[in-house]
């Protein structure tokens, strides 16, 4: 029997992108996401390829031989004779089953190619977020610290004239002041980087209006047998199942196949009938190569399939350690650094402003003060790219998103 479904694309789940900086949402309604993964080239094409595959296929399910007609004229003295003839070769060779067995597997590999196209597409576009949210909030740190170091520096002339500072104070904070702006220009390029990599996976060029809700990384992974059923497995499995019926179609070709005709005319002024049987003699050629040949390649495959599940295994326990961990020292940051950034840079100018802390003091512990948060946003972005890694090795991602399978 087999295997064509009608399916029907859904849209993909709301999302949005809650982050701890303060991040102002932006409320996009699914399709724009749906459009951005789907309607991206890339998943048009494996789309269009997985149709023609399952044409392909059904072509597979038709009759092996076409009935052939044939006539004939000739002159005989005072005689026009002629002959009508009707033949048809009958696969007794079992041709069409293998044929038949190729379909089935064709038209589910076709399935599984387009859902891989487009749990791949949807990884790379997450992928593309995070990074670009990441260089975002870089270079909106980075700026922000730009700013501090300006007024640094008007503070420091203020407290010169006063003389509560000396020339080498000033010098310092410009030199700062040189090395964030350095810093700054660093994060635009990056940020423009991004940008130009997410622009390129969207539909819509409104990129503030994106947004990823915030649980789709707070996942609770556990190791099943899911990942098993994950697009790109089955992909390779039903190529194995592929050759595996290339076998029994090469085989097939090893049997001659009967063809019976007959023929009806006239000759002579008399009516003829005549029978016709023709079967190849395959002595030349028994195609027996070639079914060793496609034997070969049925084990070369088998044991593709079995080295792709073994490093695919590898790299989903891998996922699950790198989430984990990642997780927890997002939250340990976020819970001992997060809430006291504010009132860490106000306690450290105070100390300044107050003469506690030397500006060379004031400057290093600014810097730290920017390294933390730096970190802070990293461990977010790795936190979030395990999320994402861990949910398409684990075959979640699909389901996560609400990615349609083929539409037929």
């Amino acid at each position: 029997m087999r295997l064509l479904v009608t399916r029907s694309k859904v849209l993909f789940a709301a999302m949005s992108l809650v982050v701890s900086t303060g991040y102002a949402h932006a409320q996009e309604p699914a399709l724009q996401w749906q459009q951005s993964v789907l309607e991206h080239p890339s998943v048009k094409a494996a789309e269009r390829q997985a149709e023609a595959m399952i044409e392909q296929g059904q072509q597979l399910t038709q009759p092996l031989y076409n009935p052939t007609l044939s006539s004939r004229l000739e002159r005989e003295g005072e005689f026009n004779n002629y002959t009508i003839g009707l033949s048809q070769t009958f696969d007794w060779s079992t041709g069409n089953e293998a044929r038949a067995s190729q379909s089935d597997a064709m038209t589910v590999l076709a399935e599984s190619l387009y859902e891989q196209a487009a749990t791949d597409q949807a990884k790379t576009l997450l992928t593309a977020y995070v990074r670009w949210y990441d260089a975002k909030q870089r270079f909106a740190l980075a700026e922000q610290q730009e700013q501090i170091v300006q007024q640094a520096i008007e503070l420091v002339a203020e407290r010169r004239k006063a003389g509560d500072l000396g020339a080498i104070d000033e010098q310092l904070t410009v030199l700062a002041l040189s090395r964030q702006l350095q810093q700054s220009a660093a994060a635009y390029q990056r940020l423009q980087t991004a940008e130009a990599d997410l622009r390129a996976l969207l539909t819509s060029t409104e990129l503030t209006a994106q947004a990823i809700d915030r649980e789709l990384f707070n996942v609770k992974p556990k190791l099943n047998s899911s990942w098993q059923q994950h697009p790109t497995l089955t992909a390779a499995y039903l190529k194995w199942q592929l050759k595996r019926a290339d076998i029994n179609w090469q085989r097939s070709l090893t049997q001659a196949n009967p063809t019976f005709g007959i023929e009806a005319g006239e000759s002579g002024n008399e009516n003829v009938v005549g029978l016709s049987f023709s079967v190849p003699l395959q002595i030349r050629n028994n195609y027996t190569d070639a079914v060793q040949a496609a034997n070969n390649e049925a084990v070369a495959a088998e044991q593709r399939v079995l080295a792709l599940r073994k490093e695919w295994e590898a790299a989903l326990s891998s996922a699950l350690n790198n989430y984990r961990f990642v997780k927890r020292q997002w939250q340990s940051w976020a819970e001992n650094f997060q809430s006291r950034q504010t009132t860490s840079m106000q306690l450290i100018k105070q100390a300044w402003l107050t003469g506690d802390l030397s500006t060379t003091d004031y400057l290093t512990a600014m810097q730290q003060q920017l390294d933390s948060q730096f970190a802070g946003i990293e461990l977010q972005t790795a936190y979030r790219l395990a999320a994402i890694e861990w949910l398409y090795r684990s075959g979640g991602l699909s389901e996560q998103l609400g990615l349609p399978p083929l539409s037929q």
